[in-house]
């Protein structure tokens, strides 16, 4: 994820994935290189109706860091679009059915706790971070997630690495304005409490866990 913006809008075109869950037809809209993931969503949504019945018309279910909801498709009978809050508008009162934001920014969460075979924690995309003013222009930064938060509270604070931070320095910030100012931070924001992720640029550089250890795998 790159630091001014994601390569999602770029090079790769739209697609559409579709599947057959119970009498209706699913559909999901997405970069292509985003397929296999556009997949798995569906295999997913194919499992939760197996297990609560028939998913009604406006339903959301939370998919990781994002929300999805299921639309009936106007003008086409037993066709279900996956659509997603849109994070370029108002996520709050917005949707997009063009879901690569959501899926890419799952896929590089999903990476993260994969390289360090974590189950990790979600943070949701309204929930808040606080800033240290000025560490989004940071190049060396580092995120830390309390071991405790409020609802509605991620529990992550991102500062400089070096130099020290004013109190009255803080900014808070939703998640998804995150994607605006640094996406790259969001593929460390799954990480379980009581973690802190350095990163140089757009690269994880390090991860402590909980007894200050860095399990992050270096190349050498």
């Amino acid at each position: 994820m790159s630091h001014s913006d994601s390569p999602i809008k770029e090079q790769s075109p739209l697609c559409q994935r579709t599947k057959q869950i119970g009498n209706r037809t699913f559909v999901v809209t997405c970069r292509e290189f985003l397929a296999k993931q556009a997949d798995f969503l569906l295999d997913l949504f194919a499992d939760v109706e197996n297990e609560s019945g028939p998913l009604r018309n406006g339903a959301k279910i939370q998919v990781g860091w994002t929300i999805l909801i299921i639309n009936e498709r106007e003008g086409h009978e037993g066709q279900m679009e996956i659509v997603a809050p849109d994070y370029d508008t108002n996520p709050f009162t917005e949707t997009n059915r063009d879901l690569s934001v959501s899926l890419y920014v799952q896929m590089a969460q999903n990476h993260c706790l994969q390289t360090l075979q974590l189950a990790g924690e979600t943070a949701l995309f309204q929930d808040k971070i606080v800033v240290a003013k000025g560490a989004l222009e940071e190049e060396h930064v580092y995120l830390q997630r309390a071991e405790q938060a409020e609802a509605g509270d991620s529990g992550w604070y991102l500062g400089p690495v070096q130099g020290e931070v004013d109190s009255d320095g803080l900014e808070s910030y939703y998640i998804f304005q995150l994607l605006k100012r640094r996406p790259s931070l969001l593929q460390a924001l799954a990480l379980p409490r009581g973690y802190i992720a350095v990163l140089k640029g757009d690269q994880i550089e390090a991860v402590l866990d909980e007894h200050d250890e860095n399990v992050w795998p270096t190349l050498h």
